[in-house]
């Protein structure tokens, strides 16, 4: 017995022995850590760019510090105020830290925050606020928390503010142990270097997401904007700035002569550029003299594809907090619409009264010559006859054009809608006829070609406005062909669709591809070297749309400069009648 005794001994004696030598590696590996704790203070404040590998070197070491399986930091959401664990953390998967997110007044999390007080569990099974955070889901036994405090402190380095961040967690006592108030203590002087990083990352990350917005809104907005830094360089310039000087993101950085191949717009700039450079001091103005708004700037600006586009330029100094000037910004308003408004009214009044005296002349001097022959010995019968025939189709010529006149000024009181519609079955075929036999007396250098399938063709519309259309199109066929060639008038059934299509073809000049998309525009008309010599209102095309329009249909064109236009329309055979007058139709056919 005496020997077994002997034996036990000697066991419990090397047991106690490797406990020890155990102890004694914690022992030196707590110190390591609290030493390189100490070295992580001396890194703050740290380089912004660093912060996310500083951030998960301090939850590491925190974890090894207090011997804690985990480590993780809450902070608030800015948007929803919950709070969420961030990355990176200590022990945890990604997966886990992801779905960590508990509202702000809820379990230890919110406890801690709300109070600013540390706390320890010891059993997260049985603790209510840990239950509520659903901490023994992410198999968590005990643990401790603190709050992260970011202290503010004036010259004297006095306290004057604290702000509750987040909080700091570690869970699990490595070994089966139990955290302890010496635990909180340095885990409290821990968290202030965590609260610095993470007010650090905060920060950071609120300069990102404005810059960010603030670029996103310069790309967005829809003038031209452009920042000259005080190197005369290109600092900043938005899509739109790009767009009108066709240059890529490369001209950031570079001298603004070099990306601005623009004169004008140069010698706006540089003269901006001048004015804000100078001291408001430097400017004296007499009381005596008067200061007249300066008019704002504009320059036109030609497209890859020689389209005029013409901005209204502005140009403010940008200064620092010191009122030293860093920079000039330049901003450029697109007023193309504005000014082609205004040219096209101008130019719509003088082409009006062209056209309302070109009838009248004739007419005027016809009338004249039929006076002054009293006793009607001068002409003969045939040469009356002619005289009145000139007159009277002169007449006609003058009510289409105040027609025309009337019918926009009803679209653009009332709409489509507006447009009175007498529909019957029409044979268009004849109605193509009536316009060419009107057509041809106006040339002798166009061939007109009628090319229908069927022979005829007949449907529900109104005569005078089908006619209306034909004679709007074929006449610019022969206005935009000064050369002759050919006018067809083409039509088409489309019985699977029950529509009937038609189009004019020319051979003349063609409509640039630019110019295509603002053809029925109210006023527009083609401007270039070719199209200055025919004349018209810039209305008929217009008219043209809000007809095909009124009979439910669609128009388009295709065109290729210098190939020939063919305009297209298409509407249906028969006119949809409304539910209600259908069926007062059928009944009143019943009876």
């Amino acid at each position: 017995m005496a020997t077994d005794e002997i034996s036990s001994l000697k066991q419990k004696i090397h047991q106690l022995e490797c406990e020890l030598a155990e102890q004694k590696q914690k022992n030196s590996d707590m110190e390591r850590a609290k030493t390189s704790a100490a070295a992580d203070v001396g890194e703050l404040p740290i380089a912004v760019n660093e912060f996310e590998e500083t951030l998960r070197r301090l939850v590491q070491r925190t974890a090894m510090i207090v011997q804690a399986e985990k480590c993780v930091i809450m902070v608030r959401d800015r948007e929803t105020g919950d709070f969420f664990a961030r990355s990176p953390a200590f022990g945890m998967t990604e997966d886990e830290v992801s779905r960590f997110r508990v509202p702000l007044q809820s379990g230890v999390s919110g406890e801690v925050y709300r109070t600013g007080t540390p706390t320890i569990f010891h059993d997260a099974e049985l603790n209510a606020l840990a239950q509520e955070e659903h901490l023994p889901d992410l198999r968590v036994r005990n643990g401790v928390t603190v709050p992260l405090i970011v202290e503010k402190r004036d010259d004297d380095s006095r306290v004057v503010d604290r702000l509750t961040i987040g909080v700091l967690h570690c869970f699990n006592k490595r070994y089966s142990g139990e955290f302890i108030d010496e635990d909180v203590r340095l885990l409290e002087r821990l968290s202030r270097n965590a609260a610095a990083v993470i007010a650090n990352a905060q920060m950071f990350q609120e300069i990102v997401e404005e810059k960010q917005k603030l670029v996103h809104t310069l790309e967005s907005i829809t003038a031209g904007l452009i920042l000259i830094n005080q190197h005369g360089r290109i600092g900043q310039m938005n899509a739109q700035a790009r767009t009108m000087f066709d240059v890529g993101e490369e001209a950031l950085g570079k001298p603004m002569a070099e990306v601005l191949k623009h004169e004008d717009c140069l010698a706006i700039i540089n003269r901006k550029i001048e004015e804000a450079a100078r001291s408001q001091d430097d400017v004296e103005i007499e009381p005596e003299v008067e200061v007249l708004p300066k008019t704002p700037d504009e320059v036109s600006i030609f497209d890859s594809e020689a389209e005029e586009y013409i901005y209204q330029v502005h140009a403010a100094a940008v200064r620092d907090d010191s009122e030293k000037p860093i920079g000039t910004v330049v901003i450029f308003n697109d007023i193309t619409d504005i000014r082609n408004v205004e040219r096209m009214k101008t130019e719509f009044v003088s082409i009006v009264s062209h056209e309302l005296r070109t009838p009248l002349t004739p007419m005027k001097g016809f009338v004249r010559t039929l006076l002054d022959d009293e006793n009607e010995e001068w002409y003969t019968l045939e040469d009356r006859r002619e005289f009145y025939t000139i007159i009277d189709s002169n007449v006609d010529r003058l009510s289409r054009l105040i027609n025309d006149l009337l019918n926009v000024s009803r679209i653009e009181k009332t709409g489509v809608e507006g447009i009175e519609m007498n529909w019957e079955d029409v044979d268009i075929r004849k109605s193509a006829e009536a316009v060419l036999d009107i057509q041809k007396g106006m040339t002798d250098k166009h061939t007109f070609v009628i090319d229908f399938e069927p022979e005829a063709i007949i449907a529900e519309t109104d005569p005078d406005k089908i006619q209306n259309i034909l004679q709007n199109l074929v006449s610019n066929a022969i206005k935009y062909s000064p050369a002759g060639g050919e006018v067809r008038i083409i039509g088409r059934i489309e019985p699977e669709t029950e529509t009937l299509l038609i189009g004019i073809r020319d051979q003349g000049m063609g409509i640039p591809e630019t110019a295509q998309k603002k053809l029925f525009t109210k006023f527009y008309r083609v401007d270039n070297k070719s199209t200055r010599k025919v004349g018209g209102t810039g209305i008929g095309l217009f008219l043209v749309k809000n007809l095909v329009d009124a009979h439910k249909g669609h128009i388009w064109v295709e065109s290729e400069t210098g190939q020939g236009t063919t305009f297209w329309f298409r509407i249906p055979l028969h006119h949809p009648k409304p539910v209600g007058e259908t069926i007062e139709s059928e009944n009143a056919s019943d009876e």
